[in-house]
């Protein structure tokens, strides 16, 4: 349960993460504007891109191929990384006109865009693999594991606010493009990843740049935790405030009072992000962890029947079988008893992913390449990503499989 809680709960992390920072970090930069349409724009923005999210992710459920997800998180990351660099100009200019109001809206939007789809599709996917029974224990881990890392990251991004609202404007300005320049070149490895495989860039030597770094584009959130690191140094590294004039000892040192305890903000941020760091470095190792499968266990025909020793696969586990056909195909298949004298039996291959095959995790049946949870319950029915069913029967004590059925299917495993 562990791993399939992390599978959600990390992706769920570090997406909310990229999207809260720096819009909590801009949010900051606005309340300290003195016009309100700035900030009544980018909660106008981040709704409407709440709300987008949710259709294009609805649609793209209810439509299959309606929405392309690649050219949409192409044209919003393009569009992103464009209003990122108008804000960065105007806000260093101090241009805070229409232009700047129209960079902050496309670029809350955009980034809504992107992120919210990534998010969503972790709920949707866990949604669509239970198959319609959502009262499995695996089930309710992915949505605890989405629900928790999504509020982790909220509750970072909160605490990141507060310590940037303890920030004077230049050090706001600096920690604000850290963050954005961390966003920025996740968004420009994308769109270069993108661009070269659907043929937009045929730059060899571009490829050959790009390729090594696009391999362990993973490894980019340590990028965003960098910048997120700068907030909390900058904040212990603030001169103390200056006694403004007129004031008595005892006003001066409740200003400072103030400012030590705005400083307590930076340790939370620290917190945070250590959690997050060993989240992203540990948690994924546990996540990614290769699963142990199960040995295919060697089998003969005789008098043209496979028979299997009932006594060995009465326990409820995932069993793996290879045949070896006629002109020498390695014909595998699983049996698992679903209840009562009821087994499911199908090849250790489906029609969507091939030959991949199953393993079995926490007492479920798991697909090797899209990780899909079968549901046991249709294991020897034909659909989805279930093993490709096969007949067998029960006599004498044996599961038995006709050799003419694992012969007919021996092309499979061509």
């Amino acid at each position: 349960m562990l791993q399939t809680f992390l599978k959600i709960f990390i992706p769920a992390m570090e997406e909310g993460l990229t999207l809260g920072v720096p819009l909590a970090i801009l949010l900051v930069i606005l309340n300290r504007l003195p016009a309100e349409n700035f900030r009544k724009n980018f909660v106008k923005a981040i709704k409407c891109g709440f709300w987008i999210s949710i259709f294009v992710i609805a649609v793209r459920v209810g439509t299959r191929n309606a929405v392309s997800r690649e050219m949409f998180e192409m044209i919003s990351t393009l569009a992103a990384f464009i209003g990122e660099i108008a804000i960065l100009i105007l806000l260093f200019k101090r241009k805070f006109n229409r232009a700047f109001s129209i960079a902050i809206s496309v670029t809350a939007l955009t980034l809504f865009l992107y992120h919210g789809m990534e998010l969503w599709l972790l709920p949707v996917g866990a949604v669509t693999s239970a198959v319609g029974d959502f009262s499995t224990l695996n089930f309710w881990t992915k949505i605890g594991g989405f629900i928790l890392g999504g509020f982790f990251s909220f509750l970072a991004a909160f605490l990141i606010f507060k310590a940037a609202d303890a920030l004077n404007d230049q050090r706001l300005k600096f920690v604000f493009a850290v963050q954005i320049g961390a966003c920025m070149i996740q968004q420009l490895l994308f769109l270069i990843q993108v661009s070269l495989a659907r043929g937009f860039i045929t730059n060899m030597t571009l490829f050959e740049l790009a390729a090594p770094i696009i391999d362990r584009k993973s490894w980019l959130i340590f990028v965003i935790f960098a910048a997120v690191l700068v907030v909390p140094i900058t904040l212990f590294s603030q001169p103390k405030p200056n006694r403004p004039e007129n004031s008595n000892p005892a006003e001066y040192r409740l200003i400072l009072s103030r400012a030590i305890h705005k400083r307590r903000w930076g340790f939370g941020v620290i917190l945070s992000l250590a959690l997050m760091i060993l989240s992203s470095t540990f948690g994924s190792y546990i996540a990614n962890a290769k699963p142990e499968i199960v040995e295919a266990i060697p089998v003969e025909a005789v008098s043209g029947q496979i028979d299997v020793p009932l006594e060995k696969i009465q326990d409820g586990h995932l069993h793996r079988f290879v045949y070896r056909a006629s002109e020498g195909e390695q014909v595998r298949f699983i049996v698992i008893l679903k209840g009562g004298s009821n087994y499911g039996v199908g090849l250790d291959a489906c029609d969507i992913c091939g030959v991949t095959g199953y393993y079995e995790r926490d007492n479920q049946v798991i697909c090797k390449l899209c990780d899909v949870q079968m549901n046991k319950a249709t294991i020897g029915t034909k659909g989805g990503c279930n093993p490709i069913p096969i007949e067998y029967s029960i006599a004498e004590g044996n599961l038995r499989v006709p050799q003419s059925e694992l012969e007919k299917n021996a092309r499979i495993f061509k």
